[in-house]
């Protein structure tokens, strides 16, 4: 067995998420703000994690999501190495393979859908029958 860090992380969406095409796959990314109880004076500090979700998983989730979005994401902890472009110093960056991404909020789409709301139930005395 090789071995691997799952993570499971729950917080808001410090952005809208971006789709991306590579290489004929969709790759939907997003970063997510997790509420930690560091404390820096009267403020608690937010932990931040850049997450990718791959394929048709990214696709289904995409329009699910928005700024603000509560949401829970598990998948795989992954190290990347690159190179700092303004000093050239060799760095690493943590980031979330997303798995599975559950939103715990009501879905953007349905906040910036353009539908009516349905009418509401007539009182019991109105009943038609």
């Amino acid at each position: 067995m090789s071995n691997c860090a799952k993570v499971s992380i729950t917080g808001r969406l410090t952005r809208d998420p971006e789709s991306k095409n590579w290489q004929g796959t969709t790759v939907v990314s997003f970063t997510v703000a997790v509420n930690t109880t560091k404390k820096e004076g009267d403020k608690y500090i937010a932990d931040f994690y850049n997450v990718s979700v791959w394929g048709k998983s990214g696709e289904f989730i995409l329009p699910k999501l928005a700024k603000g979005s509560l949401v829970q994401v598990y998948g795989d902890l992954i190290l990347q190495p690159y190179t700092d472009k303004k000093t050239g110093a060799e760095k690493q960056s943590l980031s979330v393979r997303a798995i599975d991404v559950i939103p715990l909020s009501p879905s953007a789409a349905k906040k910036e859908s353009n539908e009516e709301a349905p009418a509401p139930a007539p009182a019991p005395g109105n009943l038609p029958f």
